[in-house]
């Protein structure tokens, strides 16, 4: 039991890893591991997890930060249930809004969904939850499905008329290894109600962190928040439709008086303090309270899928727990003002990596490795990067300087040559080609110019059901194109297995947004970490989403394709340096010809 590995042989470095994550367990350890896509992290850590908690009588939770990154655990874990035997017990669990399967709640958005939800079991109003909740109800059928992953849950429920969260979390109680999401455990508003409702403690579980590169992002989401002019405009129509007395007119008073009082002529600036009156912050519990109340009434009225009432409930309450971590920003967009609330780093979240017997984290770029282990708080944690672990030969990574994304440089003529410069390694390569740009914004206009048809392209607020199914039926084809963004769910934690994909372009460095947000999130970690502000905040994020996209072709030791960054900026010495802790690159000129001489001509097809 020493090792739950379900193959029979570790690739390269996959032993070792195995044995640096049970030296640390054994001594109660954290242990950072950097290691390439394609390594076998997940299996490693797995394997070696399980194994000792197993042994000590311990639990496992396994989270990522996106729901598309389950697939990988659970497939691990079936291979390791049908080599070693029934008695290892796991639950795959994702959000509640996605396992619903109640169709008048599951179309209700941000906080209207679990309003709703609480309300329709409250009023016994839900016939799946009720059903759920008789055990004679969990039938094998339901425990053999969650085996299969969160979406097969989904779809026996529904069959069955059981609510699949109400189901999950009911086998979660007697599993040994818990797949979940981030925001389960790493949100602060969330993680104590969850773990009593799995009746699961921290201090008795080991908790793998796949793709940990993204913990402080996706810390910092939790506890951030914004309202705007609209918002207000929008709750104020809500409860003229519900005849509601409440109003909110000194709410937009006092968003007006701010920006009067702060912007004067710039778009943005902190609200102090003082800004907001003190009257104000002394009712909020109580106006918070009213405003929800006020919010399910409308959705319940209106048949409303959201409410903008339930959502300024919400920026009340963290507004008035908000402390030197949260930056509070005013910005003008024509007619519109924002109050944003905005972590800057998320010192809630941290002390939580305290907590569990022990934690392991594991990225494909978790470099450098001294930065994360002071950004997480954990001086005394093992540390340890492995090599690529794949024939240096397999892989061409290529530097085109002749365009750039530099928000200086955007506009319709360099979206319109980024786009040529695509077709261009398009007619050169024979197979699948993957392009992942810096956002949704770029993506769009580069596509807007494409003469070649392009089969595959990411949405903003894809669901899993559809991401997966969009990356599978990619998978199929074989010559096909695929857009997506860097940092999302397409271009991290994502197995491309088979050498599905022959080439990646990289357009662009996916860097935050130059603005006040940024400038303070960077002064706070120039005070809180002696001076590494804008390394840390700002240059090596943005490198590290480049590295994760560019590592999805190759992930075996048979795989081959070139990967081709296509930025200026890749050329500058300061960003090819952190790029190049990462990827090799080739001193090729000319991108085509390097993509040619790489391919083979044999490989090559011409195309019209």
């Amino acid at each position: 039991m020493d090792l739950l590995f379900r193959f029979d042989n570790p690739r390269q470095h996959q032993q070792a890893m195995m044995d640096e994550i049970r030296k640390s367990l054994q001594q109660a350890k954290d242990i950072l591991i950097n290691a390439p896509t394609g390594t076998g992290k997940t299996d490693a850590s797995i394997a070696a997890a399980l194994g000792f908690a197993m042994e000590q009588n311990l639990d496992v939770f396994f989270l990522t930060p996106k729901i598309s990154q389950h697939k990988i655990a659970v497939e691990s874990l079936k291979g390791i249930r049908k080599k070693f035997g029934t008695e290892i017990k796991y639950v795959d669990i994702v959000g509640k809004r996605n396992l619903c399967i109640n169709t008048n709640v599951n179309s209700l958005e941000g906080e209207a969904f679990y309003k709703g939800c609480e309300n329709a079991v409250g009023s016994k109003r839900c016939h799946f939850y009720t059903n759920a909740k008789d055990p004679s109800n969990i039938t094998e059928d339901l425990v053999e499905a969650n085996y299969r992953g969160h979406n097969a849950l989904f779809d026996e429920s529904f069959r069955k008329g059981v609510c699949a969260y109400e189901v999950a979390t009911y086998l979660a109680k007697d599993a040994n290894f818990i797949i979940a999401d981030y925001a389960h455990i790493l949100n602060p508003y969330t993680r104590t109600a969850f773990l009593k409702r799995i009746a699961h403690r921290l201090e008795n579980a080991i908790i793998i962190w796949d793709e940990a590169h993204n913990i402080l992002n996706s810390a910092g989401s939790y506890l951030s928040t914004s309202i705007s002019t609209g918002t207000i405009n929008n709750a104020s129509k809500e409860l003229m439709t519900i005849k509601s007395s409440i109003d909110l007119e000194y709410l937009d008073f006092m968003l007006k008086s701010i920006a009067e009082r702060r912007l004067g002529g710039k778009t943005e600036a902190f609200v102090e303090s003082d800004d907001v009156p003190q009257a104000i912050v002394d009712n909020i519990p109580v106006v918070a309270e009213q405003l929800e109340k006020a919010g399910m009434e409308y959705i319940t009225a209106n048949k409303a899928k959201r409410s903008s009432l339930m959502h300024i409930a919400n920026f009340l309450l963290s507004l008035k727990s908000k402390d030197d971590s949260v930056a509070s920003i005013v910005t003008r967009t024509g007619k519109s003002i924002r109050f944003s609330l905005t972590c800057l780093y998320p010192e809630k979240a941290m002390g939580l990596f305290k907590e569990p017997y022990a934690n392991i984290f594991m990225s494909g770029t978790l470099l450098p490795l001294s930065m994360y282990r002071e950004l997480f708080g954990l001086s005394e944690a093992e540390a340890k990067d492995y090599a690529s672990p794949f024939p240096k030969a397999n892989k061409l990574c290529l530097v085109d300087e002749s365009v750039s994304t530099k928000y200086e440089s955007r506009s319709n003529e360099e979206f319109m040559k980024i786009a040529g410069k695509i077709e261009e390694v398009r007619k050169a390569t024979k197979g699948n080609l993957a392009v992942f740009f810096p956002s949704f914004a770029v993506l769009n206009s580069v596509y807007r110019h494409m003469k070649t048809h392009v089969e595959y392209i990411q949405r903003s607020e894809m669901k899993s059901v559809a991401v997966e199914k969009f990356i599978e039926d990619f998978k199929k084809g074989d010559d096909a194109i695929l857009f997506g963004v860097m940092g999302g769910s397409m271009s991290e934690g994502i197995d491309y297995a088979n050498n599905v994909i022959k080439g990646i372009i990289i357009v662009g460095i996916p860097l935050e947004r130059p603005n006040l947000e940024l400038k303070a999130k960077i002064e706070y970690m120039n005070r809180k970490f002696d001076g590494k502000g804008s390394e840390y905040a700002y240059i090596v994020p943005g490198i590290i989403r480049a590295a994760q996209a560019a590592g999805r072709a190759v992930r075996s030791e048979t795989d081959r394709a070139f990967i081709v960054f296509m930025d200026r900026r890749y050329g500058w010495s300061s960003y090819k340096s952190l790029i190049g802790k990462f990827v090799e690159l080739s001193d090729k000129k000319n991108t085509i010809d390097g993509i040619k001489e790489f391919l083979g001509e044999k490989h090559n097809v011409a195309r019209n």
